[in-house]
């Protein structure tokens, strides 16, 4: 295990020797002359249609329902669109369709895609690495700049040139209904050193971050996806806590930020218009008086907290003329343009709006190396794309594991103790790893108890007055606060019951917010992921062989 993370942090730091040559070079006088001179050319080949297809990026889906490419086969071929968001799929499916769209494609595609937790996030077959929160519960800058590094080399290994992560919001309301574990967490600096870490391991490989948000997604109750969410802070209220971390992402050097569906009065007082399609918020608050110079992305122009008060094609223009460079996720191109061909003639939007937009898109395409554009090799594709997670995941869970109290000494297991453990919603028994358990308790009684399987069994093991520790792992928790963080009112109530034993050591897996309804408990901890790397750190904690260092990046109402 030791030697493995030898070899993968020796990698990293070959990859980044390598990187920093690069970016050196890239900087000199040359480089910019030639990519200016490459930037200038292309957009004068271009015609008016075809310098209004570069602002859009479409949703491409390489499997299942949603599969598109004879959509954006004809998008390319009709309206010479300048990127693709790839979304559901697989690796090779998605390699190969990238592969033939960049072929045909008139100017080299910018791939994106929203890799929060590497590829894995949107790939089958790719493991997850670890979520934001996760990272937040490590309180660990080093290890998010590994995580910028990792997720940037499946995306270099994918032909994907921009992720769209990290997220920099503040989640600093328990009610959050689509942030929640995305986010480092609720203190807004913790937010913003993370989240400049992992800006930086991507971007020194090469990969365009993208800070996200703007201007703060973090105190909502509503799902911008559903609708329009209403933020009714002062603005001097957003300048201390939601804009702090965009601040010290800018300042040091993140390349693009997206802007989300929000409507916030005192920052755009017209009712019913989101800040995605604001000058005041993209033109006059971000690009003029927080002195953001790169792209900027509108969030997804399918969404509800968009298209509930804008019908597609008239949305895109309303997002060119707030100030945003790139337009995600267009539900309608072929309106779009026209929309837009036809504001530019009525100088409704001037030519040279457009043409700064263009620019700084082909500016960024020549960055990314794309005009020397290579194939994606499959071979292997997987396997590189897996290969040094399972070390990185065990390492980012034991430093994420949190030990949050023990008022009554139950731990550490002594090796004389009859000792109970309840496996609650869990989707398989961990046998091999419990063997550690049995190992360090005198009597070991084991229970697995399946997402709505009877408690009864449970429940007699509760009121029993044998054993001496209790550990009641809780599994299967959803993200989000809707129907209790995925908790049945039969659990609820069991967790209610088991949190006034005295013997109870309880155990959230996967949500810290769901430690609210174990708070009488007095013995508490929590992992911050429900998979094989957090069950190996709990059980290592438990035997004796792991001291858990991580901490609550958020703080259960009854913990605050």
């Amino acid at each position: 295990m030791r030697f493995r993370l030898i070899l993968l942090f020796s990698f990293f730091l070959c990859a980044c020797i390598h990187a920093q040559s690069q970016q050196e070079n890239g900087f000199s006088a040359a480089y910019f002359k030639a990519r200016q001179h490459w930037v200038d050319s292309v957009y004068q080949q271009l015609n008016e249609d075809e310098r209004i297809g570069q602002l859009f990026m479409v949703a491409a889906y390489s499997g299942g329902p949603n599969e598109n490419a004879k959509q954006i086969e004809g998008l390319l071929r009709k309206h010479q669109i300048g990127g693709l968001i790839f979304m559901q799929g697989g690796p090779v499916r998605q390699a190969l369709l990238t592969n033939q769209f960049q072929a045909m494609a008139q100017l080299p595609l910018l791939i994106g895609m929203d890799a929060e937790w590497g590829l894995g996030m949107r790939l089958d077959s790719v493991i997850d690495l670890p979520k934001q929160m996760t990272l937040g519960a490590t309180d660990d800058s080093a290890i998010c700049y590994v995580m910028g590094l990792m997720t940037a080399r499946q995306c270099k290994r994918m032909g994907v040139q921009i992720n769209f992560a990290p997220v920099v919001d503040v989640n600093n309301n328990p009610a959050n209904p689509i942030i929640n574990a995305r986010s480092f967490g609720e203190d807004k600096q913790l937010v913003a050193r993370l989240g400049v870490a992992y800006m930086q391991g991507m971007q020194l490989l090469g990969i365009i971050a993208c800070a996200k948000h703007f201007p703060g997604h973090g105190d909502v109750q509503v799902d911008s996806h559903k609708d329009l969410p209403l933020i009714s802070k002062s603005r001097q209220e957003l300048d201390t806590l939601e804009l702090y971390p965009f601040r010290k992402m800018i300042a040091a050097g993140v390349k693009s930020i997206m802007v989300a569906h929000l409507a916030i009065p005192a920052l755009e007082p017209a009712s019913h218009v989101p800040t995605t399609l604001s000058r005041h918020v993209v033109t006059d608050l971000l690009r003029h008086q927080m002195g953001f110079q790169g792209l900027v992305f509108t969030d997804a122009l399918n969404m509800k907290g968009v298209t509930k008060y804008f019908a597609p094609g008239e949305v895109d223009l309303r997002a060119l003329q707030a100030g945003n460079d790139v337009l995600l996720f267009s539900q309608d191109v072929p309106t779009a343009i026209a929309k837009i061909k036809a504001a530019l003639h009525s100088q409704q939007l001037s030519e040279e709006e457009l043409h700064r937009h263009v620019q700084k898109i082909l500016a960024a395409k020549f960055d990314a190396g794309l005009p020397h554009f290579k194939p994606i090799n499959t071979q292997n594709l997987t396997e590189d794309l897996n290969r040094y997670t399972p070390e990185f995941n065990q390492r980012v869970a034991n430093k994420s594991f949190c030990f949050v109290r023990d008022r009554r000494h139950l731990l550490p297991m002594t090796g004389k103790q009859h000792v109970v453990f309840i496996d609650l919603g869990g989707s398989q028994r961990p046998e091999e790893q419990l063997q550690l358990l049995r190992e360090k308790s005198a009597t070991f009684q084991y229970l697995f108890v399946a997402k709505g399987d009877s408690l009864q069994q449970a429940r007699k093991l509760l009121s029993e007055p044998g054993p001496d520790l209790i550990i009641i792992a809780v599994r299967g928790l959803s993200f989000y606060p809707g129907v209790n963080y995925g908790l049945s009112p039969a659990v609820l109530q069991f967790l209610n019951e088991a949190s006034q034993n005295n013997k109870v050591l309880a155990v959230m897996m996967g949500n810290a917010y769901a430690l609210k309804y174990v708070c009488d408990a007095d013995a508490l901890a929590c992992g911050f992921e429900d998979n094989e790397w957090s069950n190996a750190a709990l059980v290592q904690w438990l035997s004796g062989k792991l001291k858990p260092t991580g901490s609550l990046p958020v703080t259960a109402p009854c913990l605050r």
